[in-house]
Order: C-alpha cells, then sequence, then structure tokens
C-alpha cells in the first residue's frame, strides 16, 4: 500500500496548501519510549530529555503525571489503578466537603474557582485564605483544567503544582503575583521550550 503525501504527512501537506513552503516535523525521541518501558522510570533522564526535545500530544500527559508526581514511577500496571483508583476517590471526598461547606451542589464540569477551592480544604486553609491567593490559584488551575480533560488528572496535577510553587515561594522573594513564572518553568521542564511563558501552557504546547 503506497501512501499519498497527505495521508503520509497531513500537517506538511495542509501547511503546502497555505503557501508554507516546509514544516519542520519533531519526532519523539525514541529514548522517551524506552525510558517509559524501564521497570522503574529515571525521573531525572526524563527531566533532561524534556527540556532538549518538544513533547508529542501522545507523551505529554504521561509526562506531566510523572515530573509532577501524579503518577508512580514503578513501570506496573496494577500499582498505576491503584494509585489512580485511590486519586479518585480522594478528590471525591474533597469535593464532599467542598458542597458541604458551600450549600451548593458541584457543576458538571471543573472550574478554576472549584480548584482552587478544592485545593484549600486539602492544605486546611480554606477558613484563613486571602482573596489574593484564591484568584492566583484559580490563574494556576485554568491551564490543567484545559489541558487535561480528565477531572482526577487535571486536578492532582494543579495540586500537585500549586504545592511546588507555593515552597518555591517560601524560599524566595516572589510574590503572589508571579505565580505565572512557575507555570513557565513547568512548562519547560515537560517540553514546551524554555521561553513558551504561561500562554504557551494555556494553548496547550
Amino acid at each position: 500500500l503506497i501512501m499519498s503525501p497527505m495521508s503520509e504527512n497531513f500537517r506538511s501537506s495542509y501547511y503546502g496548501t497555505l503557501g508554507v513552503s516546509s514544516v519542520a516535523v519533531v519526532k519523539p525521541p525514541s529514548s522517551l519510549d524506552v525510558l517509559f518501558k524501564a521497570e522503574i522510570l529515571d525521573v531525572v533522564k526524563l527531566k533532561s530529555i524534556c527540556l532538549q526535545h518538544p513533547l508529542t500530544t501522545f507523551h505529554r500527559p504521561l509526562v506531566w503525571k510523572t515530573i509532577l508526581g501524579v503518577s508512580p514511577t514503578a513501570n506496573n500496571e496494577a500499582t498505576r489503578i491503584y494509585v489512580k483508583e485511590q486519586r479518585k476517590q480522594q478528590l471525591e471526598d474533597l469535593k464532599r466537603c467542598l458542597k458541604f461547606v458551600s450549600r451548593e451542589p458541584a457543576g458538571t464540569t471543573p472550574s478554576p474557582e472549584e480548584f482552587s477551592l478544592l485545593y484549600l480544604i486539602e492544605k486546611n486553609r480554606l477558613l484563613v485564605s486571602k482573596r489574593a491567593e484564591h484568584t492566583d490559584l484559580c490563574a494556576i488551575a485554568k491551564p490543567f483544567i484545559k489541558l487535561f480533560p480528565a477531572d482526577e488528572d487535571a486536578y492532582w496535577l494543579f495540586s500537585s503544582f500549586a504545592a511546588m510553587w507555593e515552597t518555591e515561594m517560601e524560599s524566595s522573594d516572589l510574590c503572589l503575583g508571579q505565580g505565572y513564572c512557575w507555570i513557565q518553568y513547568c512548562a519547560s521542564v515537560c517540553g514546551c521550550g524554555t521561553n513558551c511563558g504561561s500562554k504557551a501552557v494555556s494553548d496547550g504546547c
């Protein structure tokens, strides 16, 4: 079976119809596939590869969940299923707590405001939090909700990232309004490029 140029590389062919002579197509490094097949995933090597190569849509969720500690590094299906179910149950417990506190039914789709409140409940800070903190948490939650369709993936990635961001703030002179700098860092580590910034994360790069 001989494939046509269009079916062989749809993106390049499509851009050609727009007058763009050539488009560089970056293939995922084979070392990344090998790394994910290891018995124990080497996170240090994973970060190194991501700093040198952009990620494909296929690899991005796996990389983000591994680097941010949402998925276990052990390459064991039973372990991954167990961890996923535990996180899903924990998120449901947090949602029940939020429903009890707010006296309002949760929406059918997650929102940055809901994620921010869930995070503050998780950290036992809902009653002592300031409005500026809630605003910044909403801003951080928004790209995770957009990038990851599964509620539990989006929330726990956001939660892990927000905790990392807060730890960095405590050990530096960063202010709350500089939270997007950490989104830029996370984007660079996860393969979006070192200069992508928060807009790139929001755009799903």
